[in-house]
């Protein structure tokens, strides 16, 4: 395993580490896992969310909070001060996990997580979907996203002054109307910090030690310098129908376990799907305009594929 510095990073430089890493463990055949140190105040959207079905685009450029797009499917996460950016990529689904399968991906490879979190001194649980807890209550947001090559990217956001669920205020109905922490009440580090307070820096040192600990393979650390990452993908979007292609029409969205799934169209063989949803962006493309003819098993998690055939059927 190789382990990239801790260091603290712009937020949209932590989010392009993913797609630079996972072309180095697709190379490598090596996993990677990188920690990084944000600050300020940003909602990032899972990569198939309809920006403007989640949040108010008005209420927040009046608070001036920045709308980014992470590389990773799921739900969105608010990042409001300080926080953490955990960034775990594999070269296939079972490189840590040897019983790890497609349908199983989150459940083997956040146990490296889970043990990391614990060791820093917060007990950390997983219950399924995209959320982790640390002492019982939801303080870690998930996403993942998978290649076609089979090489796996996830993310896991932390916030250290502000929980990880978005401020009403900035949310829209459709996303209030979503209970997405199954009634528990989401906490920062700041306030599961109940005995002294948390150095953040400290901590993160902790937490990859701790995933240091869980992974027993060879370890070598490496450094990214900035100018490598990308960060043009992940700049602010203003636009509420992003991400949808230009000239397709939405449909009504369609609710599932894990919120919304949404499709749009035009009249030829042009086609998007997305949402909430956890799947590889690759298998949202191609059940968009092939259905499900051919696709092999993919992880897929808060709806099923009957779900997402049934939203992107045109009839």
């Amino acid at each position: 395993m190789h382990a990239i510095e801790l260091k603290k990073r712009a937020i949209p430089e932590a989010l392009a580490l993913g797609p630079a890493l996972l072309e180095r463990a697709a190379e490598a055949q090596a996993a990677h896992v990188a920690l990084s140190l944000v600050d300020g105040s940003a909602v990032v959207l899972g990569a198939a969310q309809r920006a403007g079905r989640v949040v108010d685009l008005a209420a927040c450029a009046q608070r001036g909070i920045p709308i980014l797009r992470r590389a990773t499917t799921g739900t969105a996460a608010w990042l409001g001060g300080r926080g953490l950016v955990v960034t775990l990529v594999l070269p296939h689904v079972a490189a840590l996990v040897a019983d790890a399968t497609p349908r199983t991906l989150l459940n083997r490879n956040v146990r490296p997580l889970l043990g990391g979190f614990t060791r820093a001194g917060m007990l950390a649980h997983y219950f399924g979907r995209e959320w982790i807890t640390l002492r019982r209550r939801p303080a870690v947001l998930l996403g993942f996203d998978v290649a076609e090559s089979g090489a796996v990217l996830v993310e896991a956001f932390v916030g250290y002054d502000a929980a990880i669920a978005l401020p009403e205020e900035i949310t829209t109905e459709s996303e209030r109307a979503i209970d997405r922490f199954l009634g528990k009440k989401p906490a920062s580090l700041a306030e599961l910090s109940t005995d002294a307070p948390i150095d953040l820096d400290r901590f993160a040192h902790a937490l990859l030690e701790g995933l240091r600990a869980r992974i027993e393979m060879t370890r070598t650390a490496m450094i990214v310098p900035s100018n490598e990452l990308d960060t043009r993908p992940f700049a602010p979007i203003d636009h509420a129908l992003d991400p949808v292609p230009d000239g397709l029409i939405l449909r009504p969205a369609v609710r599932v376990p894990i919120g919304w799934i949404e499709a749009a169209f035009d009249g030829a063989q042009r086609a998007w799907l997305g949402g909430d949803v956890l799947a590889p962006r690759w298998a949202l493309a191609r059940i968009a305009t092939q259905g499900d003819a051919g696709l092999p098993e993919i992880p897929l998690e808060g709806a099923t594929i009957a779900d997402l055939l049934a939203c992107g059927d045109r009839s």
